[in-house]
């Protein structure tokens, strides 16, 4: 009897979660930001301008003010581009783009077949070894052998090495892990990474074909929008909405947790304070920083810009992957910002919405770092658990669950309503 009345009671309860407004809109946020329309908010077809006038016009819906009389914050940078087909054959195998294989960041242009010569560090260990290697390389393109390591020297002797080899021939290595990131820069030829069987150490020829373009002084902008609140103080929310984009037409990289989903929680928490009834304690500045992936560069304009004085910010709250949450959150810069993290504890404590709110020390590692160095006092929060997609063709919406969504959304409403 009484499971027969608790049963439906409990189907009513979940479908009633499921279909929570504050998961919905992030759900349809986040399926919006990472669709091909966004061109995976990179290089490649404006992805980056679409995703930020995007942006501008929900701040603008909901009721947010320009910052200044104005919603885009611009600046410059140079950035490498792979706008073309990117093909690579090991031994007349054709590889995937993305999936089987992704081209270096800093790749130059290269077309054609080419024999494959194997080189491992014996080979570049000494002058002389190095300059006869290297003298054998014209017409050809190379395999390197570096021995499994975890070591930071180690590592950054076989970049070096990799830099040095692509002035000289096209390179292919393996790799168990395709992790694509943005550069600032290209080297005369390419560098493949390979995560494929038919790459081996016997492997004799290549084909491939890439076309880089290096933007100049591409142009870029933060989207920035205001709700006023009681006091002079300010409180900044931020979350970079650029990702990589594409590898030519072939490979698209959505960003979906990194970070299609901090971009929609920042919109969540807008709309929120924007709407009739709940004006913030605090000036809430809503930043939604570009060109992250390539070395923090919005953030870091965003400080040396200033739109508001550092002075009056009480706190700057970066969200950069949230599309989980199964075992909590992690807080970063929470030694250094104890009473941030202790009131983000107490609350969790007192409602229960995440299984932990764990700290971590200062790192520079997301938009949150500028603002630490100008002495801006500064929090970042990611998710924990979960999958674990990331840099990725596989970091897309329709795999990540946003498990704590509403969850996170209500604990840092709740925050930042209450924090002084």
């Amino acid at each position: 009897m009484r499971s027969r009345i608790l049963l439906p009671f409990l189907f009513v309860a979940c479908i009633g979660h499921a279909q929570d407004p504050i998961m919905v809109r992030g759900r349809a946020w986040l399926d919006t930001l990472t669709s091909p329309a966004f061109e995976g908010r990179g290089y490649v077809n404006d992805g980056d301008r679409i995703a930020a006038d995007w942006i501008a016009k929900q701040f603008e819906r909901f009721g947010l003010a320009p910052m200044k009389g104005a919603w885009f914050e611009p600046f410059q940078f140079n950035v490498n581009s792979f706008p073309d087909s990117v093909r690579l054959s090991v031994d007349g195998q054709e590889l995937q783009p993305g999936t089987a294989f992704i081209v270096d960041p800093e790749s130059g242009s290269a077309s054609g077949s080419y024999p494959l010569v194997h080189i491992t560090p014996d080979d570049l260990i000494t002058p002389e070894r190095r300059r006869m290697a290297m003298g054998v390389l014209s017409g050809k393109a190379v395999m390197v052998h570096w021995p499994p390591s975890k070591n930071p020297d180690s590592l950054r002797l076989f970049h070096q090495w990799e830099r040095d080899l692509m002035h000289y021939a096209p390179v292919v290595k393996r790799a168990t892990k395709l992790t694509w990131s943005v550069a600032q820069e290209a080297q005369p030829f390419p560098l493949f990474e390979v995560n494929s069987a038919a790459l081996t150490d016997s492997s004799s020829t290549v084909r491939l074909q890439v076309s880089n373009k290096l933007l100049s002084r591409h142009q870029a902008r933060n989207v920035m929008g205001m709700v006023k609140g009681k006091s002079k103080k300010w409180v900044i929310i931020g979350a970079h909405y650029d990702h990589l984009g594409r590898m030519g037409p072939d490979a698209l990289f959505p960003g979906a947790n990194d970070n299609a989903s901090g971009v929609a929680m920042l919109l969540s928490l807008a709309e929120h304070f924007a709407a009739k009834g709940h004006a913030p304690k605090h000036n809430l500045l809503f930043v939604a920083f570009a060109g992250e992936e390539v070395g923090l560069l919005g953030s870091q304009w965003c400080v040396t810009d200033r739109p508001v004085e550092w002075k009056d910010v009480s706190l700057m709250l970066n969200l950069d992957i949230l599309g989980t949450g199964d075992d909590g959150i992690m807080v970063v810069n929470a030694t250094a910002q104890q009473k941030a993290f202790d009131r983000l504890v107490a609350i969790n404590a007192s409602k229960g919405y995440l299984k932990e709110v764990k700290a971590r020390g200062p790192a520079c590692n997301s938009d949150h770092c500028p603002f630490v160095q100008r002495g801006v006092p500064s929090i970042y929060i990611y998710t924990l658990g979960g999958v674990a997609h990331y840099h990725d063709v596989l970091d897309r919406a329709e795999t990540l669950p946003l498990t704590e969504f509403a969850d996170i959304h209500a604990l840092l409403r709740d925050f930042i309503r209450s924090w002084k």
